[in-house]
């Protein structure tokens, strides 16, 4: 691991992840990002359901509101990320397991989940590939999976995309109390993702480039959207039932 990654792991335990739910997570847009993502894994009751890199476990709040019955497991390579995720999982009913675990190496065995759910984290891997190898590996024939990758909107006019939204005007009537409190939100997120932007870019993916990345490692059915809040391609797909993989 080189000294800019080691940089950037101990800020996300030291700083990202402590002050996430404070900033980005009172966003609007963030939480209807969170909706429309547990829309599309299509969820059911008694489905297992892997969150990877789940970071303070929002993913999974918004999951087990929508299907309060799943069996839910997140991995994460931050504990501070953890330890958060922990406290909430606790406060929902339902079976929640959380484990330390890096992407490209899971444990678990294959065909064991019928949801894969990724959100904002390839954005930090030198090469998304080995994780996306092992999601598909893990997911089982006919199994659904939610996963974003990088785009061309970060940096910059991300920052300025958040910052922008936060500050944005609200109903006539709001108080000055509460757009003062919206403010300081807004500055706050632009702190915290400031550092973020000294970081190596992440690889950027193009449609063309994800749907035979998926594919090559047994996707089937894909479809891209545009994620709001992050300007990420969202991927949405199934693995193919025959479990074969395309050459």
């Amino acid at each position: 691991m080189s000294l800019r990654q080691r940089l950037t792991r101990t800020y996300f335990n030291a700083v990202y992840n402590r002050l996430y739910d404070f900033t980005t997570g009172r966003l609007t847009k963030y939480v209807a990002a969170l909706g429309r993502l547990t829309e599309s894994l299509c969820a059911q009751e008694r489905h297992k359901v892997l969150c990877v890199g789940l970071g303070t476990g929002n993913e999974l709040v918004h999951l087990r509101m929508r299907t309060p019955r799943v069996e839910a497991v997140g991995i994460d390579i931050s504990s501070a990320a953890l330890a958060r995720a922990g406290r909430k999982a606790a406060t929902h009913e339902g079976q929640t397991s959380l484990a330390f675990m890096d992407a490209g190496r899971l444990g678990f065995a294959s065909a064991s989940f019928d949801r894969v759910l990724c959100y904002h984290v390839t954005d930090f891997m030198d090469n998304a590939e080995p994780s996306v190898k092992e999601m598909l590996r893990v997911l089982k024939p006919g199994g659904r999976f939610v996963i974003s990758f990088p785009a061309d909107g970060e940096g910059i006019g991300l920052g300025m995309g958040l910052l922008s939204h936060a500050l944005r005007p609200g109903p006539q009537g709001r108080s000055l109390t509460t757009k003062l409190h919206a403010t300081v939100v807004a500055l706050l997120t632009g702190l915290v993702y400031f550092p973020l932007l000294l970081r190596e870019r992440p690889k950027t993916y193009c449609t063309e480039g994800l749907m035979s990345l998926m594919r090559s490692h047994g996707a089937d059915s894909c479809a891209i959207e545009t994620d709001a809040l992050y300007r990420d391609h969202l991927v949405i797909g199934e693995k193919r039932e025959d479990k074969s993989i395309a050459v």
